[in-house]
């Protein structure tokens, strides 16, 4: 379950649920909190943190990153993601970040999911991670660069409008779609900084986080677009294996299941299925829900599949 597109799909979907089940312990520590704690890292899928989660059980990321992978199951339209979106909104979430909430109650009095996230980008917190984390559906299911770029963008702006936000979501999508079609992570990170349509700031962050020499304590977890992005794009240029690489992440705290969860989706794309912990997937609550879900989502993408690259250099 690797050498495929299906293997690629199972492992993006595993994975980012594997990083968000993995890092919901250690979210709100910081790195010093870890190591106290946890001397020889937190490897396990273990519960607990601040919110009392279960072992293996989703945050938001997974459940928002389900609710838009479903909505394209059924039939994209940006209406049915944004329905879906709200639904789990009136489920009344413990964990809902501010502007994922401020916007969602928006679309709930007004159904305009054009305008329902503007407001929020006006806001301090406007930038953050909420829409990244839930970005992954779209590359798994659209190899058409057009159409992959223009349902990120409008699928972030839902509930962050920013710019930075809709950019970070159309480049992490790129990337993944790039890893599922057998592309190496110097490859992928070119082509996506080939792309004139990513923002400076956004390329930036993607330029810095493949930079040769940046240490994982260096990184910023907190919960801005582009240091999310930057620390995903980090992990994906590691020579470690995907557990390796997903634990020393979230040991060092932060935002650590959704730096957890878009790692973990560029990782489980790059690496595939059976490069998951058995001791990990086994024990997620959405493992036999994303199975079910992977011949469906292959499906939708179409029978493309590119060789592997052949290691472009990154642009400076």
């Amino acid at each position: 379950m690797g050498s495929t597109v299906a293997g690629r799909v199972a492992g993006a979907l595993l994975g980012h649920a594997c990083g968000d089940a993995l890092g919901s312990t250690t979210e709100f520590l910081n790195t010093a909190e870890v190591r106290r704690r946890w001397p020889e890292g937190h490897r396990d899928l273990t519960g607990g943190g601040l919110l009392s989660w279960r072992p293996g059980q989703g945050t938001d990321d997974t459940d928002l990153t389900w609710a838009v992978a479903a909505a394209y199951i059924d039939g994209y339209s940006l209406r049915s993601a944004s329905d879906r979106m709200l639904a789990w909104y009136e489920t009344r979430p413990p964990d809902i970040g501010n502007t994922t909430a401020a916007a969602l109650a928006a679309y709930k009095a007004d159904r305009n999911p054009r305008t329902s996230g503007v407001a929020a980008a006006q806001s301090p917190m406007g930038a953050g991670n909420g829409s990244l984390m839930r970005a992954l559906p779209t590359a798994l299911v659209r190899p058409d660069a057009a159409q992959r770029a223009t349902e990120a963008r409008e699928l972030s702006a839902v509930t962050h409008a920013d710019v930075r936000c809709v950019d970070a979501c159309a480049a992490y999508c790129d990337l993944a779609a790039h890893l599922i079609e057998g592309a190496d992570p110097d490859d992928a990170i070119g082509e996506v900084l080939d792309d004139s349509t990513i923002g400076g700031e956004t390329r930036t962050a993607i330029i810095e986080g493949s930079a040769a020499g940046l240490t994982a304590e260096a990184l910023d977890t907190s919960g801005f677009v582009l240091a999310t992005l930057q620390v995903a794009v980090w992990a994906l240029c590691q020579p470690g294996t995907l557990e390796e690489v997903l634990v020393e992440i979230v040991n060092l705290g932060g935002d650590a299941d959704t730096t957890g969860a878009v790692a973990g989706g560029l990782l489980g794309a790059r690496h595939g299925g059976a490069a998951i912990p058995n001791r990990w997937s086994s024990r997620l609550e959405y493992r036999p829900r994303i199975l079910n879900a992977v011949p469906a989502l292959v499906e939708l993408r179409g029978p493309a599949e590119r060789p592997t690259g052949t290691g472009r250099p990154i642009p400076s």
